[in-house]
């Protein structure tokens, strides 16, 4: 089954923004499947119908659409969107002016990228995964293990031990694991499929069916060199706890070298409103309470999301915010350089975290008010 994420493979306009030359070249390598389908590539630049059959192609995938196909044209969309921000002129300069001719438009650039340097169509892929907003479970590591450098022996090892849960589980057995270096550490990109969906299409014949899919899903990983900390995304303990063991046992040796790092708390916010003020000349502006979920002492939880959540609080009880169980809470951020507020999520009882977790303002804010705690070897110690 192809690795697809409906409805959309590419956007609408991509194809038809390439010259004739370059949609043939983006396509050469799955010109026996075209053929097949009644869309042979070489009539491409004869006439506009013979484009519009590709792409009608494209756009009604079956199963037999090779895979390959399918994530070529993703990381086209990608890397040729405005709204990605992937601007190749600011970092790769000698390659852009290598591979651009004077007729090119954008998406022809990005094709020529994608064939002649995928490294660096791939690095943007990646950058775009680890920057969206993903709930993220820390773990500390054992301060007695250190740290093993992601060699692409040990990558591959990481796949392997991965592939089997995946398969077991019917998300298919396929698993690609990408490094990323960061500032703060090291980051992972894991591509697996997902469970199969069925969705409605229209066949060939314009008349509706259903195909029976399989989705693809990004998790990602970071580890953090000046905390010991792992921050590791995915759906469900299950797939948390084969992570746990397997980024353990792959990094630090030992499947049991991660716990639950008992990192993240809520207890500041007792403190009332004076603990979310800021300087409006720092990096984080501005910082608001916008959701907090609670447990009553008769055992009921309540989640508060509308107007002042402390006035909200104190009106339900004066004393329900040093009495009652701080479960989660959302705090909007204003960071400087950003024209939205960036919601972040606290869990402590999880060990979740949600937000842009790459800002390098966030996590010192949250650990100057209390909301984190970085000391790793003495929450490790604790819980053995």
């Amino acid at each position: 089954m192809p690795s697809i994420r409906p409805p959309r493979i590419v956007r609408p306009g991509v194809l038809s923004n390439l010259k004739p030359t370059s949609v043939v070249s983006l396509l050469a390598p799955f010109a026996a499947y075209f053929s097949a389908r009644g869309a042979p590539l070489d009539l491409i630049g004869t006439s506009n119908a013979a484009l519009d059959d590709v792409v009608s192609v494209i756009a009604s995938p079956v199963e037999s659409t090779p895979s390959e196909l399918v994530e070529r044209l993703e990381l086209l969309d990608l890397i040729s969107d405005p709204q990605s921000a992937v601007n190749f002129e600011d970092g790769y300069e000698g390659l852009v002016a290598r591979l651009r001719e004077a007729d090119d438009s954008a998406e022809d650039l990005a094709v020529k990228i994608l064939i002649h340097a995928p490294d660096v169509a791939w690095r943007e892929f990646d950058r775009q995964a680890l920057q969206a907003k993903r709930s993220l479970v820390s773990f500390a590591r054992n301060p007695e293990l250190k740290f093993l450098p992601p060699t692409a022996h040990r990558v591959g090892h990481l796949e392997n031990l991965l592939r089997p849960w995946f398969e077991q589980n019917a998300r298919s057995g396929i698993c690609r694991v990408h490094v990323r270096e960061e500032a703060a550490g090291t980051s992972f990109v894991i591509r697996h499929g997902d469970l199969l969906k069925r969705i409605g299409v229209v066949d060939e014949d314009g008349s509706p069916s259903s195909k029976i899919l399989r989705p693809e899903r990004v998790d990602v990983a970071h580890y953090r060199h000046h905390t010991g900390e792992w921050q590791i995304s995915g759906i469900g303990r299950r797939l948390q706890e084969l992570y746990r063991q397997a980024f353990g046992m792959v990094f630090h040796a030992s499947p049991t070298a991660l716990v639950h790092s008992k990192r993240y708390s809520l207890e500041p916010l007792r403190e009332g409103p004076s603990i979310l003020k800021c300087d409006p000349a720092s990096r984080i502006q501005f910082a608001e309470l916008a959701a907090l979920k609670v447990g009553l002492p008769g055992g009921s939880q309540v989640l508060i999301t509308r107007g002042n959540i402390f006035d909200s609080l104190a009106e339900m009880n004066s004393s329900l915010l040093q009495r009652a169980v701080l479960l989660e809470a959302r705090i909007d951020l204003k960071i400087a350089a950003r024209r939205r507020l960036v919601p972040v999520i606290l869990n402590p009882h999880r060990d979740k975290v949600c937000g842009l977790h790459l800002d390098d303002a966030i996590e010192p804010w949250l650990a100057e008010r209390g909301f984190s705690n970085p000391c790793h070897e003495t929450v490790f110690l604790e819980s053995a």
